[in-house]
């Protein structure tokens, strides 16, 4: 059965979005591009998978769920700066790519699309030209998201990225983890353990949150909530080989999540991507509910 696309609009707490919704049989993809171009919604048979922090979706802060996208670094580097010929840009966590509004390429029963070029707010943080290019798609209970990254200027463009899914989940405790990984920690410096056999994710009396940083991820990253009788996979290709788990006390949502590179990897040689003038990358990965 083909996907068939719908318009509507999001509106609550004075806010108002236009939105972008894919629907093949009981499945269905909402997008919205004013909201950093993210995945805000992903039902089947109504119930949704997604999870949407209220209040925060609404305002003009950094979006802690639906499915930010991450852009031109993962996470926070160094001092919360990036150098560049010897000149410090500060970058917020996670880059800019969710905070700013996304405009409509191509909106079908077959696809959406979404680009953001750079612009004078960019180039301040960030002093590159680029286009990216976002591509959803839905067939049946599986979402392919994928990002176009094309340097439109002159030098070489640096970046990292990656995506921040937030799923709903009725408590951790009822989530179980299928994930293989060469390492898993909770600080990206510093040695790696080498990941178990069966990772979790538990809370760290008196902490807020709770993280694990993979490396060496293998394709997919898998979770099944008892609670809820959610299954998510989230499967990726080899442009990303990194995750993060993460989950904040007292919400009902646990992040996996397909990272491209870690929190000061624009500023390690070597631990990046670059791109020449004209040359362009594409990162494919895909969101299973059942």
């Amino acid at each position: 059965m083909a996907s068939q696309l719908t318009r509507g609009v999001y509106e609550k707490h004075g806010a108002r979005y236009d939105t972008l919704t894919l629907a093949d049989g009981g499945c269905a993809l909402t997008v919205t591009p004013e909201k950093g171009g993210m995945a805000t919604s992903f039902t089947r048979s109504g119930e949704e998978y997604l999870w949407l922090r209220d209040g925060n979706f609404e305002s003009n802060d950094r979006p802690r769920c639906g499915v930010p996208i991450l852009f031109p670094s993962c996470s926070n580097p160094d001092g919360g700066v990036h150098i560049f010929d010897g000149k410090a840009y500060p970058m917020e966590t996670h880059g800019f790519a969710d905070l700013l509004p996304w405009k409509v390429s191509y909106a079908g029963d077959d696809a959406i699309e979404l680009s953001l070029c750079a612009n004078g707010l960019t180039k301040f943080v960030y002093p590159f030209d680029f286009l990216l290019t976002m591509r959803y798609t839905l067939q049946g209970n599986r979402a392919e998201l994928a990002l176009t990254v094309k340097n439109t200027g002159s030098r070489v463009l640096p970046f990292s990225f990656g995506f921040h899914p937030y799923f709903t989940v009725s408590a951790l405790e009822n989530v179980k983890f299928d994930i293989t990984a060469a390492t898993c920690s909770q600080d990206p410096k510093g040695e790696q353990p080498a990941a178990p056999a069966q990772i979790t994710l538990t809370r760290k009396e008196g902490a807020a949150d709770s993280i694990r940083l993979l490396t060496g991820v293998q394709s997919p990253m898998v979770f099944t909530d008892s609670g809820n009788g959610h299954r998510v996979t989230v499967d990726f290709d080899g442009h990303f080989g990194k995750g993060v788990l993460w989950q904040q006390n007292a919400e009902r949502f646990v992040c996996m999540e397909p990272w491209n590179g870690w929190a000061n990897s624009v500023n390690e040689a070597g631990r990046h991507e670059e791109l020449a003038p004209g040359a362009s990358l594409t990162a494919h990965w895909g969101i299973t509910i059942e």
